[in-house]
């Protein structure tokens, strides 16, 4: 478990807690359906990780990147939902119970996106935050709790296993 600390600047101006809302609700909403790939699931962990944020209002918003904040416990509270699904589709099995199934055709966004979803914690989170929410690598490097470096080989990695996945599964077969 990575604890995030950052800086507190006093005298930075802070946004209004709904200045703040708006302008993170959406990115958030964005980087958490790309990590769960279902869009109310992630305006929940949205909403959740935001209403956090308004309970420690006094304290977030003298963060020197209380964004980075918010994306740290929507990232924890979307590990937990991840964590808790998979609980509730194992006893589902054992019981013999399927859950409810949609017939969904996938396109080719949803499968690169279930790839993603599928790499290790560490390269997905920071290839969401790189390429959905288009946030630098110090701020994905303050989320994640370790350094640029090791972000950008996170990154790398991630690159190198969906090129190695997708290409063979996109192979028109011989």
């Amino acid at each position: 478990c990575v604890k995030v600390v950052m800086m507190v600047h006093p005298d930075v101006q802070a946004p209004t807690f709904d200045e703040f809302f708006l302008a993170e609700f959406p990115r958030l909403v964005s980087m958490l359906t790309a990590w769960s790939g279902d869009r109310s699931v992630a305006q929940e962990l949205a909403q959740d990780a935001l209403l956090q944020a308004h309970r420690n209002w006094a304290t977030v918003a003298t963060l020197e990147r209380p964004g980075t904040w918010v994306r740290r416990v929507a990232l924890n509270r979307s590990s937990n939902e991840g964590r808790r699904r998979r609980r509730e589709r194992a006893a589902l099995s054992r019981l013999g119970t399927d859950a409810p199934t949609e017939v969904v055709i996938p396109t080719a966004d949803d499968l690169l996106w279930s790839r993603v979803r599928a790499l290790p914690a560490s390269q997905r989170d920071a290839t969401i935050m790189r390429y959905v929410d288009d946030l630098p690598l110090a701020d994905i490097a303050a989320v994640l709790g370790c350094s640029e470096g090791t972000v950008k080989t996170h990154l790398q990695r991630a690159r190198r296993t969906l090129a190695d996945h997708l290409s063979t599964e996109t192979e028109a077969p011989r």
